[in-house]
């Protein structure tokens, strides 16, 4: 009897440690695409702030935000909320600074956004820094 519990519980061990690294191959993997999408709209804005094309600006700023939107309540499940609050709230000055047409803080404010969009990838990546 005491063997059957003991196998029983390595069983569940084994099963439960299976499920979490699916889970961080999952929550990467879908990190990996996000940031992709998002990346390419960034330097699509980035370039349009240069050219000062501010109507695209706002445009992309849109579709970056509904990106941002649609996928923040998979990504907020594994990443840490203070780096997504840091994310929003640089994302929140850039929207005003292309409203009011100011090019440096806007870009500024973009390469902060693309430093913790990065940051928050490497944050999650598996390796020697983030398991010791």
């Amino acid at each position: 009897m005491k063997k059957v519990v003991n196998m029983k519980n390595e069983l569940i061990s084994v099963g439960i440690f299976i499920c979490m690294i699916l889970a961080i191959i999952f929550s990467i993997n879908y990190l990996d695409k996000t940031y992709a999408s998002i990346e390419k709209l960034n330097i699509q804005l980035e370039q349009s702030i240069e050219k000062e094309d501010w109507s695209k600006s706002d445009m992309l700023l849109k579709e970056m935000s509904n990106e941002m939107e649609s996928n923040s309540s998979k990504v907020s499940i594994f990443v840490n909320h203070a780096e997504i609050d840091n994310i929003n709230t640089e994302f929140s000055k850039l929207t005003q600074y292309v409203k009011y047409h100011n090019k440096e803080e806007a870009m500024a404010s973009l390469y902060a956004v693309k430093f913790f969009f990065e940051h928050t990838l490497k944050l999650e990546k598996i390796n020697t820094e983030n398991i010791f």
